[in-house]
């Protein structure tokens, strides 16, 4: 919940004002390009779409789908390379990619929302 802090105030602008929807795709290049660096990339990108969720539960929706353009950039690299069979049949390991591609962003975004 929103406490009506001086960070909530100086963020409104960018949630809801004119670039609310260029802040948002900015901030997901951003985390995007991140991941391609290191794996904490998921954790950087969930922070900038959690900084400019409208509320909490936009944070879920904007991490989750962080996560999802996160997952579908490296399936198609991994198609790119030539990999992807390859990859869809590590087992555990694909699963444990899947789910951190999930879980980081989404506890990131929630988290940073709760706190500004």
């Amino acid at each position: 919940m929103s406490t009506g802090t001086r960070a909530d105030s100086a963020l409104a602008p960018i949630r809801t004002g004119r670039y609310a929807e260029l802040a948002l795709i900015l901030a997901t290049a951003v985390g995007v390009a991140a991941t391609t660096v290191h794996w904490t990339g998921l954790v950087v990108g969930g922070v900038l779409v959690g900084l400019v969720a409208t509320s909490l539960s936009r944070a879920v929706v904007n991490g989750l789908t962080f996560g999802l353009v996160v997952l579908f950039a490296f399936a198609a690299w991994l198609l790119y390379e030539g990999a992807l069979s390859t990859a869809l049949q590590t087992g555990q390991i694909g699963v444990l990619a899947v789910v951190a591609a999930f879980a980081l962003p989404l506890a990131a975004a929630v988290a940073v929302r709760a706190l500004v």
